[in-house]
């Protein structure tokens, strides 16, 4: 049967989720603000979740309704029959999401969905489920717009950057999603070693690996928010996780190397938790001490941005990174995510490709760096400062 979907992801990822979906079988995939609408069956459903890099969530969508005033959209939610999900003794949150609506806030909107779908358990079956804010058998969410409500079921449970392999967290880390949207972004094949020569807790490396060996997004993942639905089908969720083809090797290496013990020592954690210490390679090592690549490297690099770390001068830190990357890498390429633009002109390097991403509420920009061998580079003109 096929069901309508939404699915989330951060500002700025649309297109590069929507190509996703497409691969995983998604239909009718269309474009909305920080998420894709598309259709697809329930094991479609399980297979975002499990597979998808750039996923935050994902909500199939229950019921669809207009509604003039708060007996209507009651009695609207009233006639879900949220029993086909949800046991009587079960729990069960609310969350909505609001642009002039009738309803002075969320809130009042969420309990009075709240009200409605308790008040159909206690008449038919002399028994109401509870709120569980923090782990519900049943998450529901609400979208309302002027008069018009969606009533979605969230299936990822807890939102899918969440992957299962970070035990140990850098301050200033990427956001999983953002680290697989970077190497998404650069078009690698897994056919070069790859580089992040200020490396914190290894996210980009370890998403790099998981793409290279074609290890799911959600492998190490322990719980999904569709387990306890009643229609969770036990038998497609088998079928959906043994679609993952995961290489034993690949003929490539990657290399972490950070001037903190402190970080090493987390990026060492996280590596092992995802279980890719054999592929990861972390080493003790200052920016001007790096090696030249002995061939062409994908760089990859999440350098300070001044935000959460301090840094004393960041403008000759970023313009160490541009020394390092003309004297050591020729023939390679380097993608750089800061949301220091002004740190980012220090590196002296033209950058072929811009491209605006969110790490958080961070707007950064994602640059691409090609470093040829012989090339005489100069600092920026003045129209590109």
């Amino acid at each position: 049967m096929r069901e309508k979907i939404l699915v989330k992801t951060f500002a700025g990822l649309e297109l590069l989720l929507q190509e996703e979906l497409i691969e995983l079988g998604g239909l009718n995939c269309t474009i909305l603000s920080r998420a894709v609408q598309c259709e697809g069956d329930i094991r479609f459903l399980y297979r975002v979740n499990y597979f998808s890099r750039l996923a935050l969530r994902v909500l199939l969508q229950v019921k669809e309704f207009v509604f003039r005033n708060n007996k209507e959209y009651y009695d609207e939610l009233y006639n879900v029959e949220v029993e086909k999900f949800l046991e009587p003794s079960g729990t069960l949150a609310i969350s909505t999401t609001m642009h002039q609506s009738i309803f002075k806030t969320p809130l009042y909107a969420s309990l009075l969905a709240k009200d409605a779908f308790c008040d159909r358990f206690r008449h038919r079956y002399d028994q109401r489920p509870s709120v569980d804010k923090e782990q519900p058998d049943v998450q529901f969410h609400i979208h309302i717009f002027e008069n018009k409500a969606t009533l979605f079921l969230d299936s990822s449970g807890d939102s899918l950057h969440k992957k299962g392999y970070r035990v140990s967290t850098h301050p200033a880390a990427l956001n999983e999603v953002v680290a697989a949207a970077i190497i998404k972004h650069t078009d690698w094949k897994a056919d070069c070693d790859v580089i992040d020569f200020m490396c914190g807790s290894a996210t980009l490396l370890i998403e790099a690996a998981m793409i290279a060996l074609n290890i799911p997004a959600g492998f190490y993942r322990q719980r999904y928010g569709f387990f306890s639905w009643l229609t969770f089908n036990q038998n497609e969720w088998k079928k959906v996780k043994a679609e993952a083809d995961i290489k034993e090797d690949v003929p490539i290496d990657f290399y972490g190397y950070d001037i903190s013990g402190r970080y090493l020592g987390m990026a060492a954690k996280n590596i092992e938790k995802a279980r890719l210490t054999d592929f990861i390679k972390l080493k003790k090592q200052n920016l001007i001490e790096t090696h030249p690549a002995r061939r062409p490297t994908l760089i990859v690099l999440n350098p300070p941005y001044g935000e959460r770390l301090n840094v004393d001068d960041i403008g000759g830190l970023y313009k160490q990174i541009g020394d390092t990357l003309k004297k050591n890498f020729s023939n390679c390429t380097a993608w750089i995510i800061s949301s220091d633009t002004n740190a980012l002109k220090q590196i002296g390097l033209h950058a072929s490709r811009k491209i605006t991403l969110f790490n958080g509420a961070l707007e950064c920009k994602l640059m691409k760096f090609e470093l040829y061998e012989g090339r005489k580079y100069s600092a920026p003109s003045h129209s590109e400062r």
